[in-house]
Protein backbone atom coordinates (compact mmCIF):
# COMPACT_ATOMS: atom_id res chain seq x y z
CA UNK A 1 0.00 0.00 0.00
CA UNK A 2 1.62 3.45 -1.33
CA UNK A 3 2.23 6.17 0.88
CA UNK A 4 2.15 6.68 5.03
CA UNK A 5 -0.33 4.93 6.81
CA UNK A 6 -2.28 6.89 9.47
CA UNK A 7 -3.38 4.52 12.15
CA UNK A 8 -5.40 7.02 14.20
CA UNK A 9 -7.35 7.63 10.69
CA UNK A 10 -10.90 5.98 10.13
CA UNK A 11 -12.49 3.35 11.84
CA UNK A 12 -9.35 0.70 13.24
CA UNK A 13 -12.02 -0.43 15.77
CA UNK A 14 -14.25 -2.21 13.16
CA UNK A 15 -10.75 -4.41 12.66
CA UNK A 16 -9.55 -4.22 16.05
CA UNK A 17 -13.12 -6.54 17.03
CA UNK A 18 -12.40 -8.75 13.88
CA UNK A 19 -9.24 -9.39 15.28
CA UNK A 20 -9.83 -10.41 18.91
CA UNK A 21 -10.00 -14.09 18.73
CA UNK A 22 -6.30 -13.77 17.24
CA UNK A 23 -5.53 -11.99 20.25
CA UNK A 24 -6.85 -15.21 22.67
CA UNK A 25 -4.86 -17.45 20.55
CA UNK A 26 -1.83 -15.74 20.94
CA UNK A 27 -1.98 -15.06 24.58
CA UNK A 28 -3.19 -18.60 25.48
CA UNK A 29 0.16 -19.73 23.02
CA UNK A 30 2.24 -17.26 24.99
CA UNK A 31 0.96 -19.18 28.48
CA UNK A 32 0.67 -16.01 29.89
CA UNK A 33 0.68 -15.81 33.66
CA UNK A 34 -0.26 -13.88 37.00
CA UNK A 35 3.13 -11.62 37.11
CA UNK A 36 4.68 -11.93 34.21
CA UNK A 37 5.77 -8.60 32.82
CA UNK A 38 4.34 -8.77 29.09
CA UNK A 39 4.98 -5.74 26.32
CA UNK A 40 2.10 -5.60 23.27
CA UNK A 41 3.48 -4.08 20.52
CA UNK A 42 1.47 -2.28 18.02
CA UNK A 43 -1.05 -2.91 20.26
CA UNK A 44 -4.06 -0.96 18.72
CA UNK A 45 -7.16 -0.58 20.93
CA UNK A 46 -5.34 -3.56 23.25
CA UNK A 47 -6.74 -6.47 22.40
CA UNK A 48 -3.99 -8.61 23.83
CA UNK A 49 -2.96 -6.16 26.33
CA UNK A 50 -6.65 -6.62 27.66
CA UNK A 51 -6.75 -9.89 27.73
CA UNK A 52 -3.07 -10.45 29.46
CA UNK A 53 -3.88 -7.95 31.86
CA UNK A 54 -7.33 -9.92 33.00
CA UNK A 55 -4.86 -12.96 33.74
CA UNK A 56 -2.97 -11.15 36.14
CA UNK A 57 0.47 -9.87 33.73
CA UNK A 58 1.79 -6.75 34.33
CA UNK A 59 1.44 -5.15 30.61
CA UNK A 60 2.69 -2.55 28.55
CA UNK A 61 0.93 -1.37 25.16
CA UNK A 62 3.19 0.24 22.89
CA UNK A 63 1.45 2.26 19.47
CA UNK A 64 2.37 5.02 17.29
CA UNK A 65 -1.21 6.11 17.07
CA UNK A 66 -2.34 8.10 19.89
CA UNK A 67 -5.89 7.90 19.34
CA UNK A 68 -5.92 3.77 19.44
CA UNK A 69 -4.06 4.62 22.66
CA UNK A 70 -7.09 6.39 24.35
CA UNK A 71 -9.41 3.73 22.90
CA UNK A 72 -7.23 1.12 24.59
CA UNK A 73 -7.37 3.30 27.64
CA UNK A 74 -11.06 3.44 28.15
CA UNK A 75 -11.91 -0.17 27.13
CA UNK A 76 -9.40 -0.84 30.66
CA UNK A 77 -10.81 1.68 32.74
CA UNK A 78 -14.28 -0.29 31.51
CA UNK A 79 -12.95 -3.77 32.00
CA UNK A 80 -11.29 -2.95 35.46
CA UNK A 81 -7.73 -3.98 34.86
CA UNK A 82 -4.39 -1.54 34.83
CA UNK A 83 -2.39 -1.72 31.48
CA UNK A 84 0.66 1.02 30.90
CA UNK A 85 0.09 2.48 27.56
CA UNK A 86 2.97 4.26 25.88
CA UNK A 87 3.06 6.03 23.06
CA UNK A 88 6.27 5.00 20.75
CA UNK A 89 7.71 3.45 17.63
CA UNK A 90 8.50 0.10 16.79
CA UNK A 91 12.22 0.95 16.13
CA UNK A 92 12.75 2.75 19.14
CA UNK A 93 10.45 1.33 21.93
CA UNK A 94 10.01 3.16 25.23
CA UNK A 95 10.58 0.00 27.50
CA UNK A 96 13.86 -0.73 29.67
CA UNK A 97 16.53 -3.48 28.11
CA UNK A 98 15.16 -6.78 29.44
CA UNK A 99 12.22 -5.55 30.55
CA UNK A 100 9.73 -8.01 29.38
CA UNK A 101 8.94 -11.76 30.05
CA UNK A 102 6.42 -11.97 26.91
CA UNK A 103 6.54 -10.18 24.31
CA UNK A 104 3.48 -9.96 22.09
CA UNK A 105 2.34 -8.62 18.26
CA UNK A 106 -0.90 -9.42 16.59
CA UNK A 107 -0.56 -8.19 13.38
CA UNK A 108 1.50 -4.85 14.69
CA UNK A 109 5.01 -6.08 14.18
CA UNK A 110 4.23 -6.42 10.38
CA UNK A 111 4.33 -2.95 9.34
CA UNK A 112 7.17 -2.08 10.98
CA UNK A 113 9.18 -0.06 7.73
CA UNK A 114 12.18 -1.31 9.11
CA UNK A 115 11.75 -5.68 9.68
CA UNK A 116 15.91 -5.35 11.47
CA UNK A 117 15.65 -2.78 13.38
CA UNK A 118 12.07 -4.04 14.68
CA UNK A 119 13.46 -7.58 15.37
CA UNK A 120 16.77 -6.00 17.46
CA UNK A 121 14.59 -4.39 19.29
CA UNK A 122 12.46 -7.13 20.35
CA UNK A 123 15.79 -8.60 21.49
CA UNK A 124 16.54 -5.59 23.61
CA UNK A 125 13.61 -5.68 25.42
CA UNK A 126 12.89 -9.12 26.25
CA UNK A 127 14.86 -10.77 29.16
CA UNK A 128 17.49 -13.77 28.57
CA UNK A 129 14.61 -16.38 29.01
CA UNK A 130 11.96 -14.33 27.79
CA UNK A 131 9.83 -15.12 24.68
CA UNK A 132 7.82 -12.89 21.50
CA UNK A 133 5.20 -14.20 19.81
CA UNK A 134 4.67 -12.16 17.04
CA UNK A 135 1.63 -13.14 14.53
CA UNK A 136 1.31 -12.90 9.91
CA UNK A 137 -1.12 -13.02 7.28
CA UNK A 138 -0.03 -15.94 5.02
CA UNK A 139 -0.36 -14.72 1.23
CA UNK A 140 -3.54 -17.09 0.67
CA UNK A 141 -7.14 -17.07 1.27
CA UNK A 142 -9.93 -14.60 -0.05
CA UNK A 143 -9.48 -11.84 2.33
CA UNK A 144 -5.59 -11.75 0.93
CA UNK A 145 -6.62 -11.96 -2.99
CA UNK A 146 -9.39 -9.15 -2.57
CA UNK A 147 -6.46 -7.38 -1.15
CA UNK A 148 -4.27 -8.37 -4.34
CA UNK A 149 -7.22 -7.28 -6.67
CA UNK A 150 -6.89 -3.69 -4.74
CA UNK A 151 -3.11 -3.73 -5.10
CA UNK A 152 -3.11 -4.28 -9.36
CA UNK A 153 -5.64 -1.49 -9.55
CA UNK A 154 -3.59 0.37 -7.32
CA UNK A 155 0.10 -0.12 -8.82
CA UNK A 156 -1.60 0.54 -12.60
CA UNK A 157 -3.05 4.53 -11.22
CA UNK A 158 -0.28 5.25 -9.03
CA UNK A 159 2.19 4.04 -12.41
CA UNK A 160 3.76 1.51 -10.49
CA UNK A 161 3.64 -1.19 -7.89
CA UNK A 162 4.84 -0.33 -4.11
CA UNK A 163 7.81 -1.77 -2.83
CA UNK A 164 7.75 -5.44 -1.85
CA UNK A 165 7.29 -6.10 1.82
CA UNK A 166 9.09 -8.29 3.96
CA UNK A 167 7.75 -11.78 4.43
CA UNK A 168 7.17 -12.07 7.61
CA UNK A 169 5.09 -15.28 7.32
CA UNK A 170 7.60 -17.40 5.74
CA UNK A 171 9.63 -18.88 8.27
CA UNK A 172 12.77 -19.09 6.19
CA UNK A 173 12.81 -15.77 5.51
CA UNK A 174 12.24 -14.86 8.84
CA UNK A 175 14.11 -17.30 10.75
CA UNK A 176 17.85 -16.25 9.12
CA UNK A 177 16.96 -12.33 9.77
CA UNK A 178 15.77 -12.81 13.64
CA UNK A 179 19.16 -14.58 14.10
CA UNK A 180 20.97 -11.91 12.54
CA UNK A 181 19.37 -9.94 15.18
CA UNK A 182 20.31 -11.87 18.14
CA UNK A 183 17.12 -14.14 17.86
CA UNK A 184 16.00 -17.93 17.15
CA UNK A 185 12.80 -18.75 15.50
CA UNK A 186 11.94 -21.46 17.80
CA UNK A 187 8.39 -22.46 16.20
CA UNK A 188 5.99 -21.41 13.57
CA UNK A 189 1.92 -22.19 13.74
CA UNK A 190 -0.41 -22.11 11.21
CA UNK A 191 -3.95 -21.27 12.56
CA UNK A 192 -7.10 -20.21 10.64
CA UNK A 193 -9.40 -16.43 11.93
CA UNK A 194 -13.11 -16.83 10.61
CA UNK A 195 -14.39 -13.13 9.29
CA UNK A 196 -18.04 -12.28 9.36
CA UNK A 197 -20.17 -10.27 8.30
CA UNK A 198 -23.77 -9.57 6.80
CA UNK A 199 -22.50 -9.62 3.23
CA UNK A 200 -19.76 -9.22 1.05
CA UNK A 201 -20.63 -5.70 0.35
CA UNK A 202 -21.09 -4.98 3.90
CA UNK A 203 -17.63 -6.10 4.57
CA UNK A 204 -16.27 -3.92 1.89
CA UNK A 205 -18.26 -1.21 2.87
CA UNK A 206 -17.16 -1.34 6.71
CA UNK A 207 -13.19 -1.97 5.23
CA UNK A 208 -13.68 1.86 3.30
CA UNK A 209 -12.51 3.11 7.39
CA UNK A 210 -9.61 1.02 7.66
CA UNK A 211 -6.47 3.42 7.85
CA UNK A 212 -4.64 1.61 4.99
CA UNK A 213 -8.09 2.14 2.62
CA UNK A 214 -8.18 6.12 3.14
CA UNK A 215 -4.28 5.91 2.43
CA UNK A 216 -5.13 4.47 -0.89
CA UNK A 217 -8.51 6.35 -1.40
CA UNK A 218 -7.22 9.42 -2.39
CA UNK A 219 -5.15 7.85 -5.73
CA UNK A 220 -8.06 5.36 -6.06
CA UNK A 221 -10.44 8.82 -6.57
CA UNK A 222 -8.03 10.70 -8.39
CA UNK A 223 -8.15 8.27 -11.20
CA UNK A 224 -11.57 7.25 -11.00
CA UNK A 225 -11.31 4.27 -9.96
CA UNK A 226 -12.68 3.80 -6.87
CA UNK A 227 -16.02 1.86 -7.82
CA UNK A 228 -13.81 -0.47 -9.79
CA UNK A 229 -11.74 -1.50 -6.89
CA UNK A 230 -14.59 -1.65 -4.87
CA UNK A 231 -16.58 -4.29 -7.77
CA UNK A 232 -12.83 -6.01 -7.71
CA UNK A 233 -13.18 -6.46 -3.78
CA UNK A 234 -16.80 -7.65 -3.21
CA UNK A 235 -16.48 -10.14 -6.51
CA UNK A 236 -13.46 -11.73 -5.05
CA UNK A 237 -15.48 -12.17 -1.65
CA UNK A 238 -18.41 -13.03 -3.23
CA UNK A 239 -16.85 -16.22 -4.88
CA UNK A 240 -15.23 -17.14 -1.74
CA UNK A 241 -17.66 -16.69 0.17
CA UNK A 242 -18.90 -19.77 3.05
CA UNK A 243 -22.46 -18.50 4.05
CA UNK A 244 -24.85 -17.70 1.28
CA UNK A 245 -27.32 -15.86 4.21
CA UNK A 246 -24.33 -13.81 5.04
CA UNK A 247 -20.68 -13.56 4.63
CA UNK A 248 -18.31 -16.24 6.04
CA UNK A 249 -14.53 -16.87 5.00
CA UNK A 250 -11.23 -17.74 6.58
CA UNK A 251 -7.92 -16.66 6.73
CA UNK A 252 -4.58 -18.34 7.67
CA UNK A 253 -1.94 -16.95 9.93
CA UNK A 254 0.84 -17.80 11.81
CA UNK A 255 2.16 -17.29 14.74
CA UNK A 256 5.61 -17.28 15.33
CA UNK A 257 7.87 -17.58 18.70
CA UNK A 258 11.50 -16.09 18.97
CA UNK A 259 13.87 -16.84 22.01
CA UNK A 260 17.01 -15.35 22.22
CA UNK A 261 19.73 -16.69 20.15
CA UNK A 262 22.28 -18.62 22.83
Amino acid sequence: MRGVVDWSAGRYETTAAELAPVAEVVVDRAGVAAGDVVVDLACGTGNAALIAAARGAHVVGVDGARRLLAVARERAASQGVGIDLRHGDLLALPVDDGGADVVLSVFGVIFAREPAAALREIARILRPDGRAFVTAWLPAGPIDAMLAAVSSIMARVAQGPPPPRFAWSDADVLGPLAHDCGLVLTATDQRELAVRAASPEAYVEAGRAHPMALAMAPALVRAGAADEARAAMVAVLRDANEDRAGFLVHSPYVIHELTHAR
